[in-house]
Protein backbone atom coordinates (compact mmCIF):
# COMPACT_ATOMS: atom_id res chain seq x y z
CA UNK A 1 0.00 0.00 0.00
CA UNK A 2 1.63 3.49 -0.66
CA UNK A 3 0.81 5.29 2.36
CA UNK A 4 2.22 8.43 0.77
CA UNK A 5 -0.40 8.65 -1.78
CA UNK A 6 -2.92 8.03 0.85
CA UNK A 7 -1.84 10.86 2.79
CA UNK A 8 -2.44 13.07 0.70
CA UNK A 9 -5.25 15.51 1.79
CA UNK A 10 -7.06 14.96 -1.29
CA UNK A 11 -6.61 11.27 -1.31
CA UNK A 12 -8.28 11.20 2.31
CA UNK A 13 -11.18 13.64 0.49
CA UNK A 14 -11.71 11.48 -2.10
CA UNK A 15 -12.42 8.33 -0.04
CA UNK A 16 -14.47 10.01 2.17
CA UNK A 17 -16.44 11.10 -1.17
CA UNK A 18 -16.37 7.77 -2.21
CA UNK A 19 -17.58 6.19 1.01
CA UNK A 20 -20.71 8.41 0.68
CA UNK A 21 -20.85 7.60 -3.30
CA UNK A 22 -20.93 3.74 -2.01
CA UNK A 23 -23.41 4.29 0.60
CA UNK A 24 -25.90 5.89 -1.97
CA UNK A 25 -25.42 3.58 -4.62
CA UNK A 26 -25.71 0.06 -1.95
CA UNK A 27 -29.13 1.81 -0.64
CA UNK A 28 -30.16 1.71 -4.31
CA UNK A 29 -29.23 -1.98 -4.96
CA UNK A 30 -26.16 -1.31 -7.06
CA UNK A 31 -23.63 -4.06 -6.67
CA UNK A 32 -20.22 -1.66 -6.59
CA UNK A 33 -17.14 -2.94 -8.14
CA UNK A 34 -14.11 -1.08 -6.90
CA UNK A 35 -10.51 -1.30 -8.01
CA UNK A 36 -8.07 -3.41 -6.09
CA UNK A 37 -5.08 -1.39 -6.68
CA UNK A 38 -3.77 1.09 -4.91
CA UNK A 39 -3.26 4.69 -6.50
CA UNK A 40 -4.86 6.86 -9.17
CA UNK A 41 -7.24 4.72 -11.64
CA UNK A 42 -9.61 5.46 -14.03
CA UNK A 43 -12.95 5.73 -12.53
CA UNK A 44 -13.49 5.27 -8.98
CA UNK A 45 -16.33 2.48 -9.26
CA UNK A 46 -17.96 0.49 -12.13
CA UNK A 47 -21.76 -0.93 -10.84
CA UNK A 48 -25.14 -2.69 -11.62
CA UNK A 49 -28.01 -2.79 -10.44
CA UNK A 50 -29.40 -5.92 -9.07
CA UNK A 51 -32.51 -7.66 -10.64
CA UNK A 52 -31.69 -5.58 -14.05
CA UNK A 53 -30.16 -6.48 -17.38
CA UNK A 54 -28.90 -2.99 -17.30
CA UNK A 55 -25.79 -2.21 -18.58
CA UNK A 56 -22.31 -1.58 -16.55
CA UNK A 57 -22.06 1.78 -15.45
CA UNK A 58 -19.11 3.98 -14.37
CA UNK A 59 -19.30 5.98 -11.39
CA UNK A 60 -17.33 8.63 -10.49
CA UNK A 61 -17.21 10.88 -6.76
CA UNK A 62 -15.63 14.19 -7.18
CA UNK A 63 -15.09 15.08 -3.33
CA UNK A 64 -15.02 18.87 -4.28
CA UNK A 65 -16.99 22.67 -3.89
CA UNK A 66 -18.29 24.14 -6.57
CA UNK A 67 -16.75 27.20 -7.78
CA UNK A 68 -17.23 30.38 -5.15
CA UNK A 69 -17.68 32.82 -7.95
CA UNK A 70 -19.68 31.01 -10.44
CA UNK A 71 -22.73 28.25 -10.08
CA UNK A 72 -20.60 26.04 -11.75
CA UNK A 73 -18.37 22.85 -10.99
CA UNK A 74 -16.22 21.14 -12.98
CA UNK A 75 -13.16 18.48 -13.02
CA UNK A 76 -9.87 18.23 -15.08
CA UNK A 77 -10.35 18.13 -18.74
CA UNK A 78 -7.63 14.52 -18.52
CA UNK A 79 -10.27 13.14 -16.53
CA UNK A 80 -13.29 14.17 -18.88
CA UNK A 81 -10.93 12.81 -21.19
CA UNK A 82 -11.11 8.79 -19.51
CA UNK A 83 -14.90 9.14 -19.21
CA UNK A 84 -15.38 9.90 -22.72
CA UNK A 85 -13.40 7.10 -23.97
CA UNK A 86 -15.15 4.50 -21.89
CA UNK A 87 -18.34 5.72 -23.61
CA UNK A 88 -16.90 5.99 -26.94
CA UNK A 89 -15.27 2.72 -26.85
CA UNK A 90 -17.06 0.44 -24.59
CA UNK A 91 -20.79 2.07 -24.46
CA UNK A 92 -20.04 2.61 -20.55
CA UNK A 93 -21.46 5.82 -19.61
CA UNK A 94 -20.13 7.48 -16.62
CA UNK A 95 -22.15 9.04 -13.56
CA UNK A 96 -20.45 12.01 -11.86
CA UNK A 97 -21.50 12.30 -8.01
CA UNK A 98 -20.07 15.76 -6.48
CA UNK A 99 -19.73 15.83 -2.67
CA UNK A 100 -20.20 19.26 -2.00
CA UNK A 101 -19.48 20.38 1.85
CA UNK A 102 -19.62 23.59 0.68
CA UNK A 103 -23.48 22.90 -0.40
CA UNK A 104 -23.94 20.36 1.87
CA UNK A 105 -25.24 17.83 -0.40
CA UNK A 106 -24.84 15.18 -3.05
CA UNK A 107 -25.42 16.33 -6.46
CA UNK A 108 -24.46 14.73 -10.49
CA UNK A 109 -25.61 13.82 -13.54
CA UNK A 110 -24.32 11.42 -16.42
CA UNK A 111 -21.37 12.85 -18.26
CA UNK A 112 -23.65 11.53 -21.63
CA UNK A 113 -25.86 14.37 -20.38
CA UNK A 114 -23.83 16.99 -19.60
CA UNK A 115 -21.40 16.84 -23.13
CA UNK A 116 -18.00 18.79 -22.81
CA UNK A 117 -19.35 21.71 -21.02
CA UNK A 118 -17.43 24.84 -21.30
CA UNK A 119 -12.92 24.47 -20.80
CA UNK A 120 -11.64 26.83 -18.94
CA UNK A 121 -7.69 27.07 -17.91
CA UNK A 122 -7.42 27.40 -14.45
CA UNK A 123 -4.27 27.61 -12.41
CA UNK A 124 -2.30 26.22 -15.55
CA UNK A 125 -4.75 23.15 -15.66
CA UNK A 126 -7.14 22.44 -18.04
CA UNK A 127 -10.93 21.68 -16.30
CA UNK A 128 -14.28 21.42 -18.16
CA UNK A 129 -17.54 23.18 -16.11
CA UNK A 130 -20.78 22.56 -15.79
CA UNK A 131 -23.36 24.57 -14.56
CA UNK A 132 -25.18 23.32 -11.20
CA UNK A 133 -28.62 23.56 -13.09
CA UNK A 134 -27.98 20.84 -14.99
CA UNK A 135 -27.15 18.56 -11.64
CA UNK A 136 -29.56 16.63 -10.31
CA UNK A 137 -29.60 16.84 -6.35
CA UNK A 138 -29.35 13.30 -4.96
CA UNK A 139 -28.56 13.74 -1.56
CA UNK A 140 -28.24 16.08 1.56
CA UNK A 141 -24.96 15.71 3.67
CA UNK A 142 -25.04 14.97 7.65
CA UNK A 143 -23.64 17.75 9.56
CA UNK A 144 -21.06 15.47 10.59
CA UNK A 145 -20.28 14.55 6.80
CA UNK A 146 -19.90 18.23 6.16
CA UNK A 147 -17.53 18.74 9.23
CA UNK A 148 -14.92 15.34 7.64
CA UNK A 149 -15.36 16.77 4.23
CA UNK A 150 -13.94 19.99 5.71
CA UNK A 151 -11.04 18.81 7.16
CA UNK A 152 -9.18 17.97 4.51
CA UNK A 153 -10.86 21.31 2.02
CA UNK A 154 -8.04 23.43 0.79
CA UNK A 155 -8.96 27.36 1.54
CA UNK A 156 -7.81 28.36 -1.79
CA UNK A 157 -11.32 30.61 -2.61
CA UNK A 158 -13.60 32.93 -0.32
CA UNK A 159 -16.99 31.46 0.14
CA UNK A 160 -18.62 33.93 2.44
CA UNK A 161 -20.13 35.88 -0.57
CA UNK A 162 -21.14 33.03 -2.66
CA UNK A 163 -24.69 31.94 -2.21
CA UNK A 164 -25.76 28.39 -2.14
CA UNK A 165 -27.21 26.96 -4.74
CA UNK A 166 -29.60 24.26 -3.69
CA UNK A 167 -32.07 24.52 -0.70
CA UNK A 168 -31.51 20.88 0.33
CA UNK A 169 -34.94 21.49 2.53
CA UNK A 170 -36.99 21.82 0.00
CA UNK A 171 -35.71 19.87 -3.13
CA UNK A 172 -37.10 16.49 -5.09
CA UNK A 173 -34.14 13.91 -4.41
CA UNK A 174 -33.15 11.56 -7.31
CA UNK A 175 -30.13 9.56 -9.23
CA UNK A 176 -30.97 7.95 -12.17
Amino acid sequence: MNMEWNNKPEVKKGSIGERIVNEILTRMDYIVYRPITDGAHKVDFFAHKIGTDKNIVAVEAKAKRRMAKYTQTGFNYSNFLHYKELYDKNGIDTYVFFIDNFEGGVYGAWLSELGEGSRFNGRGTDVNLWNLKLMRPIRKLTPAEIEELSRYTKECYSYTATTKFFDWDNLKLSFT
